[in-house]
């Protein structure tokens, strides 16, 4: 696959680069266009899946980056078969959410309301499309750098992206047999629905907690069923010594019914915890 040029049976060719990540639904390559453009080469794979099956799974995930337009979504550029195979062209960002976990406290903590502020808006936009991400963490979150070619010498401006929607849904079709969520990210809801309330567009209020969380403290939380239950990730956000705590915390309750309830209204904490700054 490396160095291998597709095109889209349009005269629009492609030069796939090297492997960036491969998931349950694909692999992901670095690649380019003879405008020099750098994107990215999502492949859907078969994985013992039938032809059809490979086919539609490839134009629900195209749709719903067509359908799901927004400034802090990933743009999608082509989506073409070529040989057999099902290709998905996206625009290529500079490096993941986890990437900058390695940053000093206070420049995380610095960054926190700039992140906040693109990925609830992206998040608030799919919401009123009626879906559900349900995926919202550090490697599904991607910085971009804008440059003003203009002003060369000017530093970029950073700009944050959700990406993959590959297991997003429509909130109506969501239940806990549909949803495939790794381990460490499953929201209370999931594990019991009786006691904290059905899953819906609240999971990625719950994700997005989880991912400011690791933010503040600088690496990747992952905790076990059991820790989800009795609320650690709430209780560990309420003792960090940060303005973003609260809000942070209440976008972690187990219970749905008690949780932040919209994308808007956990950036209007985000952004009230800000002022103490000023």
């Amino acid at each position: 696959m490396y160095g291998e040029f597709i095109t889209n049976g349009q005269g629009r060719s492609y030069s796939i680069g090297k492997t960036i990540g491969q998931g349950y639904f694909g692999c992901v390559y670095e690649c380019t266009d003879e405008w020099g453009n750098e994107l990215v080469a999502k492949i859907i794979v078969p994985k013992n899946r039938t032809y059809e099956q490979v086919r539609q799974e490839w134009i629900e995930e195209l749709n719903k980056l067509e359908y799901l337009r927004h400034p802090n979504i990933t743009y999608i550029y082509d989506a073409f078969e070529y040989q057999d195979t099902f290709y998905l062209i996206i625009e290529r960002c500079y490096c993941t959410l986890k990437d900058l976990l390695v940053l000093p406290d206070d420049q995380r903590e610095r960054l926190l309301p700039c992140i906040a502020r693109d990925l609830l808006q992206g998040i608030d936009f799919i919401h009123s499309c009626g879906y559900v991400h349900k995926d919202i963490h550090h490697g599904n979150v991607f910085v971009s750098l804008i440059n003003n070619p203009m002003l060369p010498n000017q530093d970029p401006v950073l700009k944050f992206k959700i990406g993959d929607l590959g297991i997003s849904r429509l909130e109506n079709d969501i239940n806990t047999f549909n949803t495939i969520l790794a381990n460490w990210m499953l929201p209370p809801e999931f594990l019991n629905p009786t006691i904290y309330g059905q899953i819906g567009r609240k999971v990625d209020i719950y994700h997005t907690g989880l991912l400011l969380l690791s933010l503040l403290v600088g690496y990747v939380t992952e905790f076990t069923q059991e820790e989800i239950l009795n609320g650690t990730p709430r209780q560990m956000a309420e003792k960090i010594p940060s303005p973003y705590s609260y809000a942070i915390a209440k976008a972690l309750r187990r219970h749905v019914a008690h949780r932040t309830e919209t994308a808007l209204d956990f950036w209007r904490e985000i952004l009230e915890a800000s002022k103490s700054y000023e």
